[in-house]
């Protein structure tokens, strides 16, 4: 059997949905690392499944980048649940290639054109984006990572993936997400992925007056070096998220510039503030009736700022200190938009915040509860997409002094036995468990319970693949 990445691509590429479960099952007990079938599937979805949308309506392939998520989400799981989200993962991977909005397509190999110098490529190549001239884009990014160091190359595409951020997340999301993968693929097999990511930030169209407005706060408060050094400070960050959520939505930027600036908060501290704000607002989106007309995007927009955010953290260590001033301003102008909300006719509507969830009446009755008790219920809460009782449950596990891991686990195994359309289960699960992992503050537990929420839509909806799995992975799991 070929156990080289080649020989793997073409077997993904070859494959069928019909089939595909059952192949990953027979090359995991063949003894196929996992590691090697996650970047594979990274790697076919890069050179094969094409991921350029001309519209706001345009499919988005998840593929490449569900893989990754995937992944992360599989850290510290039981092999079975490790098995199952690569199975998710790599059954995603070829049915987009099986999809007529992806599918066929091939990255093919370009030469690479250069100017009269590396600043002018790159002014270049950021014009070519705007006006979505994506195949010369394509030879400038080749250009460019013959020419400048591989760190400034990082910076000039992250910075890109920032422009259309407060538009779509995917700009910043997937380069990201690549470059994690690369810690599998390696830089030079792995470079495709970051010029598919280029591709499709020249072919969304982006929004581009909120990066001009975060533009203009760096320079006027003088934040070109970058923001101050040192750890994140919880007590800072618990007074700017509460100033950020009283302001109007229009002045969140400059508050954050100032923050940053005339406070000299850390940018850790204040994506702290950002990301708990996010939260704050998406436990005050109902979610969609699940037959609304495309009801998985309209119910999918909203929790995307707290996944940016996340993305704006992850991302600061490998970029300049000017893009990280930005990055960070940018989570400004994401609060002053809002939880993206699409209507019954698909059109973006602001955000109004509605109650929010857990309900303090459907807590209550549940802190007589064991924590085991607690943990039973949530399954049913789940699969019958009960978020009202499914947030409370959390919410009582919490004060009942529930492990925050277990129950981690138990969102886990749901989220993996739902075949999550493009993957947007996993994707978005992962975001809310990271925060988590990351914050300090008394309301983390925030995070879990938006994650509860996001995942009761998810629950059980569609277990095609999963059925197929779950005798010869995990026969013990129920969907």
């Amino acid at each position: 059997m070929n156990h080289d990445p080649d020989g793997l691509i073409q077997w993904l590429c070859h494959s069928h949905p019909d089939t595909v479960v059952e192949e990953v099952i027979d090359k995991l007990d063949d003894g196929i690392a996992i590691e090697t079938l996650w970047a594979a599937g990274a790697l076919t979805a890069a050179r094969y499944v094409s991921n350029q949308a001309r519209n706001l309506l345009g499919f988005v392939s998840h593929a490449m980048i569900g893989c990754e998520d995937a992944r992360q989400a599989a850290v510290g799981q039981p092999e079975h649940i490790q098995r199952l989200l690569l199975i998710q993962a790599l059954t995603q991977v070829v049915v987009d290639l099986h999809d007529p909005c992806f599918a066929p397509y091939e990255l093919i190999d370009v030469w690479g054109i250069d100017e009269s110098s590396p600043e002018e490529s790159i002014a270049q190549l950021r014009n070519d984006v705007k006006f979505g001239e994506w195949l010369r884009a394509d030879h400038r990014l080749v250009g460019l990572e013959r020419t400048i160091p591989r760190d400034d190359l990082i910076d000039v595409i992250l910075d890109i993936g920032l422009e259309g951020i407060v538009t779509d997340d995917h700009t910043l999301i997937t380069p990201s997400l690549s470059m994690d993968m690369m810690e599998l693929t390696g830089w030079d097999a792995g470079f495709p992925m970051l010029r598919g990511t280029m591709r499709y930030s020249c072919t969304f169209p982006r929004n581009l007056a909120p990066y001009v407005h975060a533009t203009e706060l760096v320079s006027h408060h003088g934040l070109e070096n970058g923001p101050v050094e040192g750890p994140r400070d919880e007590a800072s960050a618990a007074t700017l998220r509460h100033t950020l959520l009283q302001a109007p939505a229009e002045e969140r930027p400059e508050i954050v510039a100032r923050a940053l600036a005339g406070d000299n908060m850390t940018a850790e501290t204040v994506m702290s503030a950002l990301s708990l704000a996010a939260c704050d607002m998406y436990l005050q989106v109902d979610p969609v009736p699940h037959d609304d007309f495309d009801a998985v995007s309209r119910e999918v927009a909203p929790i995307h700022i707290g996944t940016t955010l996340n993305i704006l953290r992850a991302s600061l260590p490998r970029m300049k200190p000017r893009t990280q001033s930005l990055a960070v301003v940018m989570g400004g102008c994401l609060l002053e938009r809002g939880p993206s909300v699409l209507n019954e006719d698909f059109e973006f509507v602001p955000f109004v915040a509605s109650r929010s969830y857990p309900y303090e009446e459907d807590v209550e009755p549940l802190l007589d509860r064991t924590t085991q008790e607690l943990l039973g219920e949530l399954d049913g809460a789940l699969h019958s997409h009960d978020v009202r009782r499914a947030t409370a449950l959390v919410a009582a596990y919490h004060r009942g002094g529930g492990e925050a891991e277990e129950l981690i686990s138990d969102l886990v195994r749901v989220a993996c036995t739902d075949d999550g359309t493009l993957m947007h289960n996993v994707k978005h699960l992962h975001a809310c468990l990271e925060e988590f992992r990351m914050s300090a503050h008394p309301d983390k537990w925030n995070f879990l319970i938006a994650a509860a929420k996001w995942v009761s839509w998810y629950a059980g909806k569609d277990t095609r693949f999963f059925d197929r799995a779950k005798d010869r992975i995990a026969p013990q799991l129920v969907s």
